[in-house]
């Protein structure tokens, strides 16, 4: 791509999908899939890398004769008119602003249950969206933070799963079977919906390097199912599946056990803290393409992106505190 524009280029694109979707990962991964899979829900994950790469090719023909600077978008304007095209990618938009107010209220909880018990979570969300406002103004700042990112949270998978090894029971996992199978398939739909957060992404407009999206979303769904299985086996061979059914965050009740040679006794905090910047670049990027979908609406409003950006945020700082006063009403609506 040409430097000189605020752009990303496809592989950069797969990157900062893989990378955003590991918030909600994190947050649902086993949950509500481990009370349908029970002990197999390891086997959930895996099946739902069935229908996602379908998902991936369909997007791939839709956007195979796309034009530069076109997204998703653009292409159901062209194919359903000024009308009905604007109508979906309204209502559209509308549901990215809400999602990334969700966003702003989940990882804020994240941050009182994990780390700040008591804390108020309205000072977290604040942070987080003042934070994002350089992300939600240019797409470039998101995807060079996603290659920044990628290496080090690598890094801190490793280094939880490495530790995490001592404290693991093969028994608590179940056997593949029949029954277990049939476990499988009615956890699927849970850790399905999960990874599905990156279509929304592909509504990310212009100034991404021109082809087909299947790649980079086939790339990042691939990734996202494997390292759903890895976080299933370790939570659930640690936990077992009838207490992990009961946790609200297992991944950081299970890093919390973490001691590592006594020299560092609160290593959940630097995890949590590695979890800003996945909630950083996914509402970077849902800000950037509702911005960029309402430019496209109302062409207008292009010479004002920046301000019709920053609308966008303060929208979704408000539905944030608005969507759920309490963390049980969060959970609820997680669900």
């Amino acid at each position: 791509m040409d430097e000189r524009t605020d752009g990303i280029s496809r592989r950069q694109l797969s990157i900062l999908l893989f990378v955003s979707a590991l918030s909600p990962l994190i947050r649902q991964a086993p949950g509500m899939a481990v009370q349908s899979a029970g002990s197999a829900v390891w086997l959930s994950a895996l099946l739902a890398l069935v229908p996602l790469p379908l998902a991936g090719l369909l997007l791939g023909q839709l956007t195979r004769k796309r034009v530069p600077g076109e997204g998703l978008g653009g292409v159901l304007l062209r194919v359903f008119g000024r009308f009905g095209g604007t109508a979906a990618v309204l209502l559209y938009t509308a549901w990215t602003v809400f999602y990334a107010g969700f966003v702003l209220r989940a990882g804020a909880d994240r941050f009182v249950t994990a780390v700040y018990p008591g804390s108020r979570p309205w000072l977290f969300m604040a942070v987080m969206a003042a934070l994002c406002v350089p992300a939600c103004l240019a797409l470039k700042t998101l995807g060079r933070c996603a290659e920044i990112a990628l290496p080090l949270l690598a890094l801190v998978f490793l280094f939880a799963f490495l530790f995490c090894l001592p404290g693991l029971d093969a028994a608590n996992l179940a056997p593949i079977s029949s029954d277990s199978l049939a476990d499988a398939a009615r956890g699927a739909p849970w850790l399905l919906s999960t990874m599905s957060v990156l279509l929304l992404l592909a509504f990310l407009p212009d100034r991404t390097e021109p082809g087909p999206l299947a790649a980079p979303f086939n790339r990042a769904f691939l990734a996202l199912g494997l390292l759903a299985a890895l976080l299933c086996v370790t939570v659930v061979a640690t936990f077992g599946a009838k207490l992990t059914a009961e946790m609200h965050y297992p991944f950081f009740v299970m890093i919390r056990c973490i001691r590592i040679f006594r020299l560092l006794e609160r290593v959940e905090a630097l995890v949590v803290a590695q979890w800003v910047t996945t909630d950083f670049l996914l509402l970077g990027a849902l800000l950037q393409a509702a911005t960029g979908e309402l430019t496209l609406c109302f062409p207008k409003l292009g010479v004002r992106r920046g301000a019709v950006a920053l609308t966008c945020l303060a929208l979704a700082l408000l539905s944030g505190a608005l969507c759920a006063p309490t963390s049980f009403s969060l959970r609820e609506l997680s669900r």
